[in-house]
């Protein structure tokens, strides 16, 4: 099969997969994600300090809509849910009469997850009513949504497929065996794979292997149809299309994550490891353009939550406060400050910048510039 399929059943299948079953721990168990017990964590489970950033960012794009009466707030991927109840409850701190026009919607295909998110969003679900979930967007008319789509480290999970430059052309790398699973390669099953690459003007070198998110490609897509007026916000770990390529990613970016450990093979603990692989945000970038999706720019976290005044929030507080360590921790020049990178896109209104996007370390031709 190939490593999209054998992906997509390693993370989702409905009796084994990592992410139906809670990465084959029983429903009673902890969760796979947290510092404790679980497999990796994400920036929410820090501190609310990236939600509160996002709600000043999320408040303008609101002012830019003309405040409409009812403003949708779309979660790809919600996790564990507490992004989305640190941005309802700021919201509601912050901002009460924009929380009263608030539709809170999280996609989340995971039965496990959604128990864990419905139980960490239980004030907001029974009391006030604020959130649907949904499996995708299959049953939303076109241009049904407005107001903004966001996900942290939900694009990295989409299944990807594994290429690999030979001397003869591109190949396919494909999982096989019964004992003990292995990858070989062989033709492209579709050739939406070498036209990922010529689309972004990709020459791999011979030997060169690397990954294609196809399902990315579609998710913007349909993002893109559904929403009728607003900003897609994407927080990842990922590269522009000339870094994604570079010499020193020759072997690709997948990883697994079990118990926070990090692990290039991706055959081994089946259902038990998190799989995932960095984000092209060049090809999000051009298939968002192609379906109505105008880039309205392109940073990191660090200048991301700089822009939006996080050393404000941290001012005062104690230099051995956690909101400190949590603020340190998401700015580190190394580490999440660097690595995750925010891709904006809007749609129906004329946006020139946003105040997230004020101080950004590349040029705006970042996206669309040539790798080779």
């Amino acid at each position: 099969m190939t490593f999209a399929r054998f992906m997509e059943l390693a993370l989702y299948d409905e009796r084994d997969g990592y992410y139906t079953t809670g990465g084959g721990r029983s429903r009673s168990a902890s969760s796979p994600i947290g510092m404790e017990g679980g497999d990796f964590f994400t920036a929410p489970n820090l501190s609310p300090l990236l939600a509160k950033c996002l709600v000043r960012q999320l408040v303008e794009i609101d002012e830019r809509l003309g405040s409409p009466p009812v403003f949708h707030l779309v979660e790809m991927g919600p996790g564990d849910g507490a992004l989305c109840r640190d941005v309802l409850q700021e919201c509601e701190n912050r901002h009460p009469a924009f929380i009263d026009r608030v539709a809170c919607i999280l996609v989340e295909r995971s039965p496990a997850l959604r128990e864990l998110q419905r139980e960490t969003l239980r004030a907001w679900n029974v009391e006030n009513g604020k959130i649907r979930w949904v499996k995708d967007f299959e049953t939303f008319s076109d241009g049904t949504l407005t107001g903004m789509v966001f996900s942290n480290e939900f694009v990295d999970a989409l299944p990807v497929h594994r290429v690999r430059m030979g001397e003869d052309g591109l190949r396919e790398l494909y999982v096989t065996g019964d004992d003990e699973l292995m990858e070989v390669p062989s033709e492209p099953s579709t050739t939406d794979l070498p036209s990922f690459l010529n689309d972004l003007d990709v020459a791999l070198p011979v030997g060169f292997t690397t990954e294609i998110s196809l399902e990315a490609v579609k998710w913007i897509e349909e993002v893109a149809r559904v929403l009728g007026r607003g900003v897609v916000l994407t927080i990842d770990y990922g590269h522009a299309a000339q870094d994604y390529f570079a010499s020193e990613r020759k072997h690709g970016t997948l990883l697994g994550y079990y118990r926070h450990t990090v692990s290039t093979n991706p055959l081994t603990r089946v259902g038990e490891q998190d799989l995932t692989a960095h984000v092209n945000f060049s090809s999000l970038a051009r298939a968002g353009e192609r379906a109505g999706l105008t880039v309205t720019g392109f940073t990191n976290l660090l200048h991301f939550l700089m822009s939006l005044g996080i050393d404000e929030l941290v001012n005062g507080c104690d230099q051995e406060s956690a909101e400190v360590k949590a603020a340190a921790q998401l700015l580190r020049p190394h580490g999440m400050g660097t690595t995750f990178k925010i891709l904006i896109q809007h749609k129906g209104l004329d946006i020139s910048t946003l105040r997230g996007l004020q101080r950004r370390p590349f040029f705006d031709s970042v996206l669309t510039g040539e790798a080779h």
